[in-house]
């Protein structure tokens, strides 16, 4: 199973590089080096699957005496559903040459089947939906403090709803005003967020109501040990890919910040080799 997924690693990252588009149909597909690739069915390190040659022969079939022309994938734009490592499920990124660029979403429905690639219209946006702090972790790492007298230890569950309540108090599209760190998740769905240090006095102000003076000194020395992510201080975010108009209102967190997607225009014909 390993060596079947650093294979399905091994396919992804070569098709990723450049793709195929007609922009007579404004249809794409992986680019498997024109008839040469699906003729000699070799690329080094690379087995392509007979439904991967398949489709690229039947899309340069249905698409023969169209204009084709070559887009190259910017790989720090890719955004995914599933985990870094796994290849299958849908992700998104851009793709584009001189003339243009363009969203593209990918589908693989299983490690064993071909990706299908299509354009998606609009720009990617990844927004922030929900906040959530660690509190079964934070739980078990109270208990295992060294430094906590066993009332202290029964007395943070009110550190705890006063952590929770104000992270509560955060609006989720407005949360990167109020971090310091952030490590991103197994999926572009998901990150790690430590929050930034006016919003942890805010916490260990509204504290001193709970806690005495010597309490406070013991709470501060714990936030400042465990708030970096991705310890038990840091504040779970889980994101949503949308798609938003490029004439409409845009909002929320993008994925590439200041970065537009131009609309394509037609190019001239892209030469594929047809030797063989």
């Amino acid at each position: 199973m390993m060596a079947e997924k650093n294979l399905a690693f091994c396919e992804e990252e070569a098709v990723r590089k450049k793709l195929i588009r007609c922009s007579a149909c404004n249809r794409v597909i992986a680019d498997y080096e024109g008839y040469e690739l699906a003729q000699a069915k070799s690329l080094p390190g690379v087995e392509w699957s007979d439904s991967d040659l398949a489709g690229a022969k039947e899309f340069l079939r249905a698409h023969s005496g169209h204009p084709l022309e070559e887009l190259a994938v910017e790989e720090e734009t890719w955004a995914s559903e599933k985990s870094c490592w796994d290849p299958s499920g849908v992700s998104y990124f851009l793709a584009g040459n001189a003339r243009g660029q363009f969203w593209v979403q990918r589908k693989k429905p299983a490690l064993d089947q071909p990706a299908a690639y299509e354009i998606v219209p609009g720009k990617l946006r990844i927004d922030n939906v929900s906040l959530k702090i660690q509190e079964e972790d934070l739980r078990r790492q109270i208990a295992a403090e060294k430094g906590f007298s066993p009332l202290l230890k029964e007395r943070m569950e009110r550190f705890i709803q006063v952590f929770r309540d104000e992270i509560a108090r955060i609006s989720p599209e407005r949360f990167e005003e109020e971090t310091e760190e952030i490590v991103e998740g197994e999926s572009s769905l998901s990150a790690c967020v430590g929050l930034n240090v006016s919003r942890w006095a805010r916490i260990l102000n509204r504290c001193r109501l709970y806690f005495d003076e010597s309490e406070l000194e013991v709470i501060h020395r714990f936030t400042d040990e465990n708030r970096h992510p991705p310890d038990v201080l840091s504040v779970h975010v889980e994101r949503r890919i949308s798609f938003v108009s490029q004439t409409g209102a845009v909002s929320g967190l993008a994925l590439l910040e200041g970065k537009e997607t131009l609309e394509a225009r037609e190019s001239p014909p892209f030469a594929v080799s047809k030797k063989g």
